[in-house]
């Protein structure tokens, strides 16, 4: 089937609107190392075009080791309930860290937008591990989804 057929491209309300409701991506690092794929939380700024999030990082981070300033990143978003009735998008940009005088306001559009992913990930208490506000500074955006 034609990609044609198959789904047209998001118009800018929708992709807006399909970015702040779903709260929950994969979100590609690379270096030139190579690249680093992770399922996170976040919570899109409208007001700002970018994706908020809250990394906690243990010893020894992988996902530390490749946040670098100014690596371009990806994040993807999908929702999917059936061969014709998906939405999905990529993001890119760059991530930054968010100074401490902006945490409380990033903290406030994460908790309103994004859905939260277990930490029970780690293997250590949480209490043993750096938390730390990032802003993905979005250059290109695009969505597809169903056709009508």
């Amino acid at each position: 089937m034609p990609l044609e057929e198959y789904g047209v491209a998001m118009d800018d309300d929708a992709l807006t609107e399909f970015l702040e409701a779903q709260g929950l991506g994969t979100l590609a690092l690379g270096s030139e190392r190579g690249g680093y794929a992770f399922p996170v939380s976040y919570g899109y700024d409208r007001s700002r075009d970018r994706c908020i999030f809250q990394f906690a990082f243990g010893a020894d981070s992988t996902k530390a080791s490749f946040i670098e300033a100014d690596n371009p990143v990806s994040l993807s978003v999908y929702e999917w309930e059936s061969i014709t009735e998906w939405r999905s998008a990529v993001v890119r940009g760059t991530l930054h860290q968010i100074p401490d005088s902006q945490t409380a306001t990033a903290a406030g559009i994460f908790a309103a937008h994004a859905k939260i992913a277990s930490l029970d990930v780690f293997q250590q208490p949480l209490e043993e591990l750096d938390l730390e506000w990032y802003e993905l500074r979005i250059d290109d955006r695009q969505g597809r989804q169903s056709a009508p």
